[in-house]
């Protein structure tokens, strides 16, 4: 799915924005789309594995909950 997303536009958890930098959309490993924000200064990864894909930790905007990121893009318009 990881592969699939970043071929079709989205961008790699290594370039995803830090905290401060606004909010964006997030492909989850569930696959759903969310609206996310980072609140780390950093990126800390967990490495691809049996799980899953290359991802990352974000929180959404809407609920506060944890997400796990494997491909994020900015929101358009």
């Amino acid at each position: 799915m990881a592969e699939e997303a970043l071929a079709s536009g989205w961008q790699s958890v290594d370039t995803i924005p830090l905290k401060g930098e606004g909010e964006f959309l997030v492909l989850t490993l569930s696959g759903l789309v969310r609206l996310a924000r980072n609140r780390r200064n950093y990126r800390k990864f967990r490495k691809a594995d049996g799980y899953g894909p290359k991802r990352l930790t974000v929180y959404a905007v809407e609920s506060g909950n944890y997400l796990g990121a494997i491909a994020w893009k900015w929101l358009e318009g």
